[in-house]
């Protein structure tokens, strides 16, 4: 039995943190925001770099290799 469990490092993303995004619409990403509500899990919007779009998604994604590598974190005290 696989029980979820959050990541220790998803606790340490802030504004400003880079991830690249796997796959054809990859690219690198910057943490604009972090969202902590009481009733869901930790989310992050993202804003992409040198480009237009922006997304909102759970942080523990972040640490999935399938869909985003760290680039820079730490970066700014956010």
């Amino acid at each position: 039995m696989t029980v979820f469990k959050l990541r220790p490092r998803e606790q340490d993303v802030r504004p400003g943190d880079v991830f690249r995004k796997a796959g054809t619409y990859g690219g690198d990403w910057t943490i604009e925001r972090v969202f902590e509500y009481p009733d869901i899990p930790r989310h992050v919007r993202l804003v992409e770099n040198g480009g237009g779009r922006a997304m909102t998604i759970a942080a523990a994604l972040l640490f999935d290799p399938d869909s985003f590598t760290p680039l820079s974190m730490g970066a700014s005290e956010g």
